[in-house]
């Protein structure tokens, strides 16, 4: 009887996979996703990260008669940092366990799917979905990831990633390329020991696994001298992954190594933490890296998705880091081209001690799980920052499964102090061109960018707003309901109109406003 159960069920899934697949995202229309004006359908809308929409309808000189159109209340609260995605008319939200599918002109509910975890759960987050060929597929606070029926919301597959009783988790947005899913895994925080995975988008299985944190001399170079460390290394994927699907590289920022603040524990320049690693997406084999900052004390990740974009021709590479700077790289020569800060630097390299050494920016500051994106109009880098001091601290070094390890702590300065920002730089020199900023709160939220020559973003008071992309002057801005802005604000056209769906309420421990307020989204247009 139990076989035939689990024949049932498995022809069930067969069927539901069946039906699924006679519908997109196609390989093509991902292709084509940085490009595409009716769908968002990354965290980052395409492959390249640049979190640009070539949609005037809304412009410079009419957007100050934008209009709340509707709201879609999730009516719980909780961390919420995922942009809003749309294929075909259809919006996919992603929160916590929950994922909804909505309409998206009207905020209408089509399906909603609660997840129940099996494990332990870590960090309740998610950072949005992968869409492709009638599948949704996300992870989870229990290092799960799992693929729904874009259509109906029915599970398809369930593949448990890592043990999240030893700290793990997959907050990232996975990207879907040729029929595999990449995935990450998060909790550096905890001590894990981070890799990156491939799996089969049809059926979440395996295909190939990269170490984030090598042992030995796997590299050339002994980088984790103390060997016992690689165990608790930590390297964290936080946010999403960027692709160049002509030459088949997959692009992944890797966060803080494990403990936190106390470098002498794990001596050497711990690769590949701090870094952008870039990977053969077929194999899972190194094609190269580079390491923002080595030996990192101060939790100062590269957890923002980088940039693709191109200099009189010649590719380009850009990443935002919690230190608060950009770096770039030219992915011709694979070498620096500038670095340049986004927000005041103290003590930046001064090691951490008992009594406390203060820095800024902190490791809540910076750019968090959003970073540079680009404006090919304007060839500028945009991104949202905050500028924000704390003291650090050296501790005691004691690992504990499951339990945050830090070495140490980091006392934050008053909120009301923080200066959130969004800033924008000449793409091929690091000349800051303009910025706004935001005093008493952060900017934590994604940045996107038309052709109407607009640039949007929100703060953690609920704040949207949206500049100018010549001057960052402001055009627009709409509280909304007090709901802190953690996630991204994407637009599109349905119906030949073009749209902008907002994500606030994110309550997690990374940004909470004056009160807790229920999750929701907001769309906007003109009437």
């Amino acid at each position: 009887m139990q076989h035939l159960t689990k024949l049932f069920a498995l022809s069930l899934s067969l069927l539901s996979l069946a039906a699924a697949q006679g519908m997109g995202p196609t390989q093509g229309e991902l292709n084509a996703a940085d490009t595409d004006t009716n769908s968002w359908l990354m965290m980052n809308k395409g492959y390249s990260g640049q979190r640009y929409v070539a949609l005037s309808q809304i412009n410079t000189r009419n957007v100050g008669g934008l209009q709340r159109l509707c709201t879609f209340d999730t009516k719980d609260i909780g961390s919420f940092q995922a942009t809003p995605q749309v294929y075909q008319g259809v919006m996919y939200v992603m929160k916590g366990y929950r994922t909804y599918a909505i309409n998206a002109r009207n905020c209408n509910l089509i399906w909603q799917h609660e997840y129940k975890p099996t494990g332990q759960t870590v960090l309740e987050t998610s950072r949005g979905a992968a869409l492709y060929n009638g599948m949704l597929i996300r992870g989870t606070g229990d290092a799960h990831l799992f693929a729904l029926n874009m259509r109906t919301g029915k599970l398809m597959w369930d593949t448990k990633v890592a043990d999240s009783a030893y700290g793990y988790f997959t907050s990232s947005a996975p990207i879907v390329w040729n029929g595999m899913v990449y995935m990450g895994e998060a909790g550096a925080d905890w001590g894990i020991k981070a890799r990156m995975h491939a799996f089969d988008a049809s059926t979440g299985k395996l295909r190939w696994t990269f170490d984030m944190v090598p042992t030995g001399q796997q590299y050339g170079a002994n980088t984790w001298q103390r060997a016992a460390s690689t165990t608790t290394g930590g390297g964290s994927m936080w946010t999403s992954y960027t692709l160049n699907p002509r030459n088949g590289r997959l692009y992944i920022s890797v966060g803080n190594p494990a403990p936190d603040f106390a470098a002498q524990y794990r001596p050497g320049a711990n690769l590949f933490t701090n870094s952008v690693v870039v990977l053969n997406a077929r194999t899972g084999r190194l094609d190269h890296y580079y390491q923002q900052r080595p030996n990192d004390d101060k939790d100062l990740d590269t957890s923002p998705a980088p940039t693709l974009y191109a200099v009189n021709g010649v590719p380009h590479m850009a990443v935002a880091n919690k230190e608060g700077n950009i770096y770039t790289y030219n992915e011709a020569t694979l070498k620096p081209v500038y670095k340049v800060a986004t927000v005041k630097q103290v003590n930046m390299d001064t090691p951490p001690t008992p009594e406390g050494v203060r820095i800024c920016p902190n490791y809540s500051a910076g750019s968090q799980w959003y970073g540079t994106t680009y404006h090919p109009m304007m060839n500028a880098l945009v991104l949202p920052s905050t500028d924000w001091c704390g003291t650090v601290k050296l501790g005691e070094v004691r690992y504990v499964q499951a339990q945050l390890f830090f070495g140490g702590n980091m006392q934050l300065d008053p909120e009301n102090t923080a200066i959130g920002q969004v800033s924008a730089f000449d793409a091929a020199t690091g000349r800051r061109l303009w910025r706004y900023q935001v005093p008493g709160t952060r900017v934590i939220a994604g940045v996107t960018n038309t052709a109407g020559n607009l640039v949007m973003s929100g703060d953690l008071k609920g704040r949207f707003f949206i500049l100018d992309a010549r001057n960052g002057r402001q055009l627009f801005r709409y509280n909304i309901d007090g709901a802190p802005i953690g996630g991204g604000a994407s637009t599109y056209l349905s119906g030949g109109k073009q749209y902008i769906a907002v994500a606030a309420g994110n309550t997690s421990r990374a940004g909470t406003g004056p009160k807790p307020t229920t999750a929701r989204i907001v769309i906007f247009g003109l009437r």
